[in-house]
């Protein structure tokens, strides 16, 4: 299994757009659904820290990721541009 993990932290005032274009029904979930591969995409929020989101993707291995790329990559360009101003940094954890 493939999990990836983002640390956002969210433009004031943006934090109920970014849930839904976050959450798991949301349009990250609904694009990585396209992959045959994709197995969930979960949203948590900080505690401590509301403005600090966490999302969880599952893919079933590397190949369905990396198949989900050259399939929609262009797609997934695209909507990270549009969900860039919700946010004031992201960092993949790995």
């Amino acid at each position: 299994m493939l999990v990836r993990v983002w640390e956002y932290e969210v433009v004031p005032g943006r934090e109920a757009e970014f849930e839904r274009l976050y959450g798991s029904a949301g349009a990250w979930a609904q694009l990585f659904a396209r992959s045959a591969g994709h197995l969930s995409t979960e949203l948590y929020r900080g505690v401590d820290q509301p403005a600090r989101y966490l999302t969880v993707d599952r893919f079933s291995d590397t190949d369905s990721w990396h198949q989900f790329l050259r399939e929609h990559g262009d797609d997934y360009a695209e909507l990270d541009s549009r969900c860039a101003e919700l946010t004031t940094s992201q960092v993949e954890i790995r």
